[in-house]
């Protein structure tokens, strides 16, 4: 027999209590029952036990928005962010609507009910683990709105690395996530390998009693110290209403995390300065800041790491903790090998090494029968599915508090329940339009942490522009959630009138992008990559010009691959290759493929082709990668001047740039006509891949810097850094006037461009 409520939320966390009291104080009249799998609600917050559990966010962005924290402490501790959870509970009056130890399986929607009909188990010992067969029959719940607020890690295991003699360890081997009750380290040696959020908490706490404690890194991580409490919440505490002290803290705070958020990404050496002055201050003399504190990525490709009044290097400067940069050779009796041939004593060993990824609480979903695959659907506004009705997740921000975004969320259900009602109809479901089911497609979360790349394939894709695109910005979805049309590219039907019929199927792809012999893709640093890899041999590196692919390089892969093993790439952002986040610009295009090549097996230097924009982008890498490239090869590469041909200077032009860069096949061949001296030449595949109809639009900010100045950003602008310039052999070919000329490098070479030179080989 089945249960029915209006609403059915997944998850007694932080998210899922905040839903629940914002849809019993907005739209009263509305049943609804929370399933917890748990055996107590508080999500995180009830889960981790490990010494020093704390917030990362300060309360008054992590609270909610219609409960003022009244607590001393900004950054609060775990215990402290558990009762308030449960004080919420108890006075909005939730405990009757929570049902713990119900873990949900599956969710299928019929459109001929306009209802979700769940099954669930009962669980045992707080947790459900995988293969876990019920003691009693499955329980079933409909409802007319399915909202999930479990998060996206799993909560029964953690994520730990198999180490080579973990089972030979004498004392224990601990993980934060199922930190054991009593687990005695005071006087002992502590290893905590991890440098993330949960390592520099755990380190600090537990340096006040372990002998000593230390951080065993394979690399660095941004850390950031931050105030334990907030100056302005102590000063106004008392001389103003606690619900209006509260809302001029938390607009202060989203404000000042909005602001270091944008310079990171705008101007990240300029807070790589700040955090290493930070450091250099609070550590010892002579600490190596830039070998335990400077990561090789940019602050916030990773979620910086806060440390309250800096009590990390506070416990570095006692002498109770220190920070050791290597890799593990294996796990001994009495402790740890590096591979630096050092070892570190140990009693204890905590592998704060991440979490599991687990979207929607592993739970299947179904449309009128069909399987929704949640891994390959667009989200939209960061909150709903494609084609999927009725239906919500919650996925706060990674550069922000989550309960920010949860809170956006539960707002904006709350709109669609009641808009829903005033047209009496049942249901809303999102509908992609063409151009963004087919344009540039990349992961939810594009944060570069581990835990994300290892679940890549299970997080719902995101369009490149609004509303099919979460973009990290509080202010900008408050607009979009708030006050936004609830109509934009959605739909609303009525009871027995079939969702699919309403949204369009996706048209089938006009070619199959790994048609070519040796294609694949490669996920690399969180981008998925399209690449091809021909022949045997020497490696040798292709890199394709701006709007094009790796298709211009197929005589290339023809003509080499006898004596060579070749690969070719689609940039990010260009043809299949999802793009980088933020702005694009040389370094970031040429940064990514030291870690492309070590994906593919190749680690040593090699000749490396490029051809237009491939080309600054192979001088790029030559500049900051020496020790990849051992021979370059130039043809009509950017970065020789501002001999630029027409249709790219008119890119400049916004206007232009929409109009020219529409799909059309007449225009993709006038234009690769236009940039090559052969005539003959026959169309490239750029005819093709402006097919997709989504193809243009994320090369328009790529194009135009090209434009603008006869190079892109960062190419031949500089004088050569020391150390940085190119000594590597090569040769170039570029074309000018019409006209095809040649210019001698040192060292020796062929000539490289896709064509008219046939006989292109590699120095």
């Amino acid at each position: 027999m089945s249960e029915h409520v209006d609403v059915l939320i997944v998850g007694a966390g932080l998210s899922g209590v905040g839903f629940a009291s914002r849809l019993k104080r907005e739209v009263p009249g509305k049943t609804f029952t929370v399933l917890e799998s748990r055996n107590a609600f508080g999500g995180t917050w009830d889960l981790f036990r490990y010494p020093g559990i704390r917030s990362d966010s300060d309360m008054y962005t992590l609270g909610y928005s219609f409960r003022p924290w009244a607590g001393a402490k900004a950054i609060a501790d775990g215990d402290s962010i558990r009762e308030y959870i449960e004080a919420t509970v108890a006075d909005e009056g939730l405990a009757p609507q929570i049902r713990l130890n119900t873990r949900v399986i599956s969710a299928a929607w019929s459109s001929e009910t306009a209802l979700w009909t769940v099954t669930a188990v009962r669980t045992s010992g707080g947790e459900y683990r995988s293969g876990h067969t019920a003691s009693a029959e499955p329980l079933t719940f409909t409802c007319s709105f399915l909202s999930v607020c479990s998060g996206y890690y799993r909560y029964d295991e953690g994520f730990t690395p198999a180490i080579e003699g973990a089972d030979t360890f004498a004392g224990t081997i601990v993980h934060p996530q199922h930190w054991p009750a009593g687990l005695d380290y005071e006087g002992k040696q502590v290893v905590v390998i991890g440098s993330g959020a949960t390592a520099v908490t755990l380190v600090p706490s537990m340096a006040k009693s372990a002998a000593k404690v230390t951080m065993l890194q394979r690399s660095p991580t941004y850390i950031a110290p931050v105030p334990a409490r907030d100056h302005l919440a102590d000063r106004l505490r008392g001389k103003l209403p606690a619900q209006l002290a509260y809302d001029v803290v938390r607009t202060k705070n989203i404000l000042f995390s909005m602001f270091t958020y944008q310079l990171s990404r705008r101007r990240p050496e300029t807070m790589k300065a700040i955090l290493r002055k930070s450091a250099v201050a609070k550590l010892p003399a002579g600490f190596p800041v830039d070998t335990h504190l400077a990561p090789s990525y940019q602050p916030w490709d990773q979620r910086v790491c806060a440390i309250p009044n800096g009590d990390l290097y506070l416990a570095i400067s006692a002498g109770t903790a220190e920070i050791v940069t290597d890799t593990i050779s294996r796990i001994t009796p009495d402790g740890i090998d590096l591979a630096s041939g050092t070892s570190l004593p140990a009693d204890v060993i905590v592998t704060a090494t991440g979490l599991n990824l687990l979207v929607i609480g592993g739970m299947k979903l179904s449309v009128d029968g069909e399987p929704v695959d949640v891994g390959k659907t667009l989200t939209y506004k960061g909150m709903m599915l494609e084609a999927v009705p009725n239906f919500a997740l919650t996925i706060g921000y990674t550069n922000a508090s989550w309960t920010l975004k949860a809170d956006l969320v539960a707002g904006y259900i709350c709109r669609l329940i009641k808009q829903l009602d005033r047209r009496n109809l049942q249901w809303v479901v999102p509908v992609a339009p063409a151009d963004v089911a087919n344009g540039t497609l990349s992961s939810l979360i594009d944060l570069k942490a581990g835990y994300i790349f290892r679940g890549a394939d299970q997080l719902p894709r995101q369009g490149a522009g609004s509303p099919w695109r979460l973009h990290q910005n509080y202010f900008r979805d408050f607009a979009l959630l708030r006050a936004g049309r609830l109509t934009d590219h959605a739909r609303f039907g009525r009871r027995g009138q079939p969702v699919r019929e309403t949204v369009p199927q996706p048209a089938a792809p006009a070619r199959d992008p790994l048609a070519l012999p040796g294609t694949g893709h490669v996920t690399v640093a969180g981008t998925r990559l399209r690449y091809r890899k021909t022949g045997s041999g020497d490696p040798v590196l292709l890199l394709h010009g701006i709007g094009q692919s790796l298709e211009d390089w197929n005589e290339q892969h023809e003509r080499l691959s006898d004596r060579h093993t070749v690969y070719s790439v689609d940039l990010p952002g260009f043809a299949y290759s999802e793009r980088l986040p933020g702005t694009t610009t040389l370094a970031k295009l040429a940064g990514i493929l030291p870690a492309f090549l070590d994906a593919v097996g190749v680690s040593g230097p090699l000749p490396v082709m490029g051809n237009s924009l491939g080309g600054a982008v192979a001088m790029k890498l030559a500049a900051d990668h020496p020790g990849r490239v051992s021979a370059l090869v130039l043809a009509n590469s950017a970065g020789f001047g501002k001999e630029v041909a027409l249709v790219l200077r008119l890119l400049a032009v916004r206007p232009l740039a929409a109009l020219l860069l529409r799909p059309d096949e007449k225009a993709s061949r006038r234009t690769v006509q236009s940039l090559f001296y052969d005539k003959t030449t026959p169309d490239r595949p750029i005819t093709l891949l402006r097919q997709n109809a989504g193809h243009g639009r994320p090369h328009r900010p790529r194009a135009r810097p090209v434009a603008a100045g006869g190079a892109p950003p960062d190419a031949g602008r500089r004088r050569p850094r020391p150390g940085n310039d190119l000594r590597c052999p090569g040769r170039v070919a570029h074309r000018s006037d019409r006209r095809a000329r040649q210019v001698r490098c040192s060292g020796a070479g062929g000539v490289g461009r896709p064509r008219p030179h046939p006989a292109v080989q590699p120095p």
